[in-house]
């Protein structure tokens, strides 16, 4: 099934075929993550395939899969490389379309007017459980062992209660400054 020539090992056609189709789902989620669901992802794979059939699966490889992935991530980088280092000679006209031009001083968000003080002031509204820990995490810089030993809880609930702390100190921030928080 493997053919020796001067090129290294290859595997024949109908193998090779074998494992581009077992491996084109996974190949075409990588390509859609790496391209952000562009019309590119349909070119990578192309590309990616056609770089697979040209050099032949080489000795060793244990995993196709990764070995495809491999080279489809290569492609991608040499790709964003390549798209960097193009100048860009696009001429604007005088006829921008819809196009608005850009605030000089775009107004700054809510969220950049809050302090360590109103922090400080939020979390006397939140139980006591929750404020510990993120005063240990956030000001004092403890880490989640150190929290769990000092608060005799286990390390996974340092992690929870952080979550929710944060969570409730948005929620209260939010009302005191005028912004929506997320759920």
């Amino acid at each position: 099934m493997v053919e020796r020539g001067t090129a290294g090992a290859r595997a024949d056609r109908s193998t090779l075929e074998a494992v581009l189709l077992d491996a084109e789902p996974a190949l075409r989620r990588l390509a859609e993550r790496l391209c952000a669901g562009h019309a590119d992802v349909h070119d990578l794979m192309q590309d990616t395939f056609e770089r697979a059939t040209r050099q032949g699966i080489p000795d060793g490889v244990r995993s196709t899969r990764a070995w495809l992935a491999t080279i489809m991530h290569n492609l991608f980088v040499d790709r964003c490389r390549a798209l960097a280092r193009r100048p860009n000679h696009e001429q604007l006209d005088d006829d921008h379309g819809d196009v608005l031009p850009l605030e000089a001083h775009p107004p700054e968000p809510a969220w950049s007017r809050i302090t360590v003080e109103d922090i400080r002031d939020a979390l006397d509204e939140i139980e006591p459980s929750f404020r510990d820990v993120y005063i240990s995490y956030s000001f004092e810089h403890r880490s989640y062992e150190q929290i769990a030993d000092q608060l005799a809880i286990q390390r996974v609930t340092v992690g929870t209660r952080l979550t929710r702390a944060r969570k409730k100190l948005r929620a209260i921030l939010g009302k005191r400054f005028g912004v929506e928080s997320a759920p």
